[in-house]
């Protein structure tokens, strides 16, 4: 393992950001997905052209074949690359999503730099998921959103982005809506007896390859558009929920709960909420610094097995 650490520390030291633009991303995820030879990737493909929903089972058996550990490959590869996206990307973990385009805003004062500066804006492109394999309402979900910011308004300027992601509890809980969670950077494990092996094995490995396992620095973002020597001043927690003002509804699958078509015309909007003391979903230290505004959805192939997310790296 100190031989892995050595590697990663190396890579991280010497890589270069790749840059997309927002355009770009976006095609991956709302346009056509790309012809395949694959039968089963042409399988997968016509179920998102029907209109269906995938369900893609995530069980330890998936982690290992033919002697190759994807899980330690996948967590080592996505702390050091940037790419915002693959010819084709399967996620081992949070497998089943919806992918959504928007704009991020920080509306209020506040002591942080980059893209928590108070004015700041930039196009996003979001993904809603649960961890696991469970999507329905009445079994336990680890609800979860990853989000890419791009520093710009030009939606055809090609730039790095800052990535981040959130959760409401690992394991998953009982949660009627997606809409209704606190999603954090630092969330709790939770416990189920029926994953807590395969959520053990998961939480070895990314403890391998980073220091913390669970918590997601945010520095990304507090260094998003930084002035040359202007200092990085970032906040320790972070926090998404959903604006009272959007409707709720009682679709059972997540992705259908957030479907802007279908449920949500005038788009989804999650406030933004970030603290340096406490965790606590609910605790009184949570200050709202601006918020995402999100106008187009998709359930497509693109998003579930392309669309990448960089890790930040614990410094």
């Amino acid at each position: 393992m100190k031989k892995l650490t050595i590697t990663l520390a190396l890579l991280v030291s010497t890589q270069s950001f790749a840059t997309s633009s927002f355009n770009e991303v976006k095609n991956v995820v709302f346009g056509a997905p790309p012809s395949s030879s694959d039968v089963n990737v042409k399988v997968e493909i016509k179920a998102y052209e029907q209109g269906r929903l995938p369900h893609y089972e995530v069980t330890a058996a998936n982690f290992i074949t033919g002697g190759v550990n994807h899980l330690l490959d996948r967590a080592t590869r996505t702390l050091v690359d940037t790419d915002d996206f693959y010819p084709r990307l399967e996620k081992l973990v949070h497998a089943n999503g919806a992918c959504f385009s928007g704009v991020w805003t920080i509306t209020e004062a506040n002591p942080y730099s980059g893209y928590f500066k108070a004015g700041s804006k930039g196009l996003f492109i979001g993904r809603a998921s649960t961890a696991l394999t469970e999507t329905e309402r009445g079994d336990p979900r680890g609800m979860a959103f990853a989000g890419k910011i791009f520093p710009t308004l030009d939606a055809n300027s090609s730039v790095k982005t800052a990535n981040f992601f959130l959760v409401d509890v690992l394991m998953g809980t009982q949660r009627d809506r997606y809409l209704d969670v606190k999603m954090t950077n630092n969330p709790s494990l939770g416990f189920r007896a029926s994953v807590l092996s395969m959520a053990l094995k998961i939480m070895k490995v990314f403890k391998g390859v980073d220091s913390d396992p669970i918590y997601r620095p945010l520095y990304p973002i507090s260094e998003l558009g930084l002035a040359p020597g202007e200092k990085t001043i970032t906040p320790k927690f972070m926090m998404l929920e959903t604006d009272k003002s959007v409707a709720r509804n009682d679709d059972t699958d997540f992705r259908d709960e957030v479907n802007i078509k279908k449920n949500h015309r005038n788009g989804i909007k999650f406030n933004i909420l970030v603290n340096d003391v406490s965790k606590d979903q609910n605790a009184s230290e949570w200050k709202k610094v601006g918020n995402i505004q999100v106008d187009e959805s998709v359930t497509s192939y693109g998003c579930d097995r392309r669309l990448h997310f960089a890790h930040p790296k614990m410094k």
